[in-house]
């Protein structure tokens, strides 16, 4: 397989929204609450546990850091701190059973495939073997929100 690297939202943006209850860069309000579904936090890559977890929901720029045209959207990450999921630990085993979306993105968030058949790593190695991917946003299929980005790794 390809060396890839697993992208979830940055934990300074986590922080912020934690301490002020506002959205990065938009500084619309966020909402906390407890979880009633088991959506995953777009920062540790884990699942809520309805009925006991607190979460926020805020706005989130998924394109934030790769592409200068925005795209905001709908995503939570847990209330009380929780640690990022580590970048070089694969497709998050976690969220293998839940519906999810690959988007293959060359620059300029020009979409050069889109798949949800649910065979992750085939998806993964088949769509950034195209010379015209630059990286994968994989996104919730029945909401259609961001849960996190897939790169290549760097050589090491």
């Amino acid at each position: 397989m390809l060396p890839i690297r697993i992208v979830a939202i940055p934990t300074e943006v986590a922080e912020a929204v934690r301490t002020t209850l506002r959205a990065p860069v938009y500084g619309f309000p966020a909402h906390a609450e407890v979880a009633t579904d088991a959506a995953p936090c777009r920062h540790c890559l884990r699942t809520f546990l309805v009925g006991e977890d607190r979460r926020i929901h805020f706005t989130y720029d998924r394109f934030v850091g790769v592409e200068s045209l925005p795209q905001p959207g709908p995503v939570y990450v847990h209330a009380n701190a929780c640690t990022r999921y580590a970048e070089d630990t694969g497709f998050p085993e976690e969220l293998r059973g839940t519906p999810r979306t690959v988007e293959a993105h060359a620059r300029g968030r020009r979409l050069v495939a889109h798949v949800a058949d649910g065979e992750f790593e085939p998806i993964i190695e088949k769509l950034l073997a195209h010379p015209n991917v630059d990286y994968l946003q994989v996104n919730s299929t029945t909401a259609g929100c961001f849960t996190f980005r897939i790169e290549r790794a760097l050589p090491q």
